[in-house]
């Protein structure tokens, strides 16, 4: 018999950041009781964050995100906050090679959407805070984890004991709970940093994001709201400092050199940030009684832009088997479940981190033969339809294996 002082819930999720608030909206109203454990406080203050996990960094929502995102109820609070993306440039500097991917080939209004993390943060979490069926633990962490054979308890920084019959690890990478339940990592250091900022143009940019590789290494522009692009430069580690602090209009002259006059000349800079990239990602991501989804499953390079996204589908995909299961009076946690999920999510799962991976080492390599068979790649690439439409599904979100097949 579980202990009085025990706080009995059915689902546990760590981790209240982007992933962790879509899994819970997900379930809004299926039946289940929700519990989420978040370490970091969530600001009051307009005038201040709202969260250290939803900083004002850009991110492209692809067409699938954002089409799951309408399907929860957030179609207005998405299309009054996010800037579509009508095409994508990919290009390689100093090279002829390129293809363009556009909206109209895939017959949609946009290929996906971009949209601040501080925005989409704002928007999940009003969305779910003051939900009947769901409490917060916040600020508060997991200290301890102990697995039953019909439950899970967890035991929080703050002495509280919860108790459930599923617990979701999304802390997002590095995850202390993950760990805790004996997932292991494997990690590949790209010795690379991400160079992360908004930059002005003279010129507006008309819906299009592009993707450059540069002798320093890949570059993604994304379209912001205020006619602003959200950079994203992948950096050799060795030069993270000398890029970090130089003086604005030095790196603009940097920028633009690498990234030539396609959208005008670069006439303005916001603060700069970095955080270094590797690939992360579990052996493993279900255990007894536990699963785990987003970041704190599987980290990627930034250089396709499809890492939210995946966590994105990981939540979309077990929040569909969850509400499955409290339809048949299933119990969410049961080990055929999370079974279900983990070969559900495999293939998609994949093909991401796989395909991630090799565009990192196949666009950062500097080699001659590869550069030319990339260059003759692209440009082949953009007179191949058919290729370029399965391009274009990948870049929406649609190349692995639907999310709630």
């Amino acid at each position: 018999m579980k202990d009085k002082q025990v706080l009995e819930f059915d689902l546990i999720i760590a981790g209240g950041g982007a992933v962790g608030c879509l899994l819970a909206l997900s379930l809004r109203s299926c039946g289940l009781k929700i519990a989420i454990v978040e370490a970091s406080a969530y600001a009051c203050d307009s005038q201040q964050s709202l969260h250290p996990g939803f900083d004002a960094r850009s991110i492209a929502l692809s067409h699938q995100s954002a089409s799951y995102l309408q399907q929860l109820g957030l179609q207005s609070s998405l299309l009054e906050n996010c800037v579509p993306i009508k095409q994508i440039k990919v290009s390689d500097q100093g090279h002829l090679g390129q293809c363009w991917l556009d909206h109209r080939q895939q017959r949609v209004e946009a290929l996906g959407y971009v949209t601040s993390q501080q925005q989409l943060g704002t928007m999940l979490y009003e969305s779910v805070k003051d939900a009947d069926d769901i409490d917060w633990f916040c600020p508060d962490s997991v200290s301890d984890v102990k697995q039953h054979q019909q439950h899970i308890d967890v035991i929080l920084s703050s002495a509280k004991r919860l108790s459930a019959s599923l617990l979701v690890v999304a802390e997002g990478g590095s995850s202390p709970t993950a760990t805790k339940l004996g997932f292991q990592s494997q990690v590949q250091d790209y010795q690379q940093v991400a160079l992360v900022a908004n930059v002005k143009t003279d010129h507006p940019h008309e819906f299009r994001a592009y993707e450059r590789f540069t002798a320093q290494g890949p570059l993604a522009l994304l379209p912001n709201a205020d006619s602003s692009f959200g950079l994203v430069w992948s950096l050799a580690a060795e030069h993270r400092d000398t890029f970090l602090h130089m003086q604005n209009s030095e790196f603009l002259q940097q920028l633009q050199q690498a990234f030539g006059y396609s959208v005008g000349r670069f006439v303005a800079l916001s603060q700069r940030n970095s955080y270094p990239l590797a690939l992360a990602r579990l052996a493993r991501t279900v255990a007894h009684r536990s699963v785990v989804i987003g970041n704190a499953a599987h980290t990627l390079h930034p250089i396709a832009g499809q890492g939210f996204n995946l966590g994105l589908r990981d939540a979309q995909c077990l929040s569909t088997l969850l509400r499955n299961t409290v339809k048949q009076d299933g119990d969410p946690g049961a080990a055929p479940v999370l079974q279900v999920y983990s070969q559900q999510r495999h293939q998609d799962q994949s093909l991401v981190v796989n395909s991630t991976d090799a565009l990192v080492r196949f666009f950062s390599n500097n080699h001659g033969p590869l550069v030319a068979g990339r260059n003759l790649g692209l440009g082949l690439l953009d007179l191949c339809g058919p290729l370029k439409l399965k391009l274009g599904r990948a870049a929406m979100g649609y190349g692995g294996q639907n999310a709630a097949s």
